[in-house]
């Protein structure tokens, strides 16, 4: 994988590769960052297709130096995503609902956009309570 999407990386786990994927699925990658997600479901799915969304366009840039004609980047909101109902059979979401407070309207429109039989794959940190002042991070070290 290039180096461009692995080192900024900011996933929780591998569901690009755990998930169940088919040849010819329509794959959406939410929150795809920088791509690592996306080029790994792109390459599982092939001869389907992968969209990636991600709100940044920091990310996106990075995300768009890697030319694979069955992966296309979009940026948009998770709360209001630019597809129609049921148009995918597959998403990956890999640790953005402990970044975003709208996760009732990101369920929504998950549920909105997969087909129906289709699958999400997910995965997230959960903190059982606050970090601490000294351990958390400037919230805009992914912009």
């Amino acid at each position: 994988m290039p180096e461009g999407t692995v080192a900024p990386f900011a996933g929780v786990a591998a569901v690009s590769v755990t998930a169940s994927l088919r040849l010819g699925d329509r794959v959406l990658d939410l929150g795809c960052g920088a791509g690592l997600d996306s080029l790994v479901a792109a390459k599982r799915v092939r001869p389907g297709e992968v969209l990636g969304i991600d709100f940044s366009a920091d990310m996106l840039a990075r995300a768009a130096s890697t030319s694979v004609d069955n992966v296309t980047w979009c940026r948009a909101s998770a709360e209001a995503l630019p597809l129609a109902d049921g148009s995918v059979d597959v998403v990956l979401v890999n640790g953005i609902f402990n970044l975003n407070p709208g996760r009732s309207r990101i369920f929504a429109e998950l549920a909105r956009v997969v087909r129906p039989g289709g699958r999400v794959h997910a995965a997230e940190l959960v903190l059982r309570r606050p970090l601490p002042d000294a351990e958390r991070t400037d919230a805009n070290w992914f912009a």
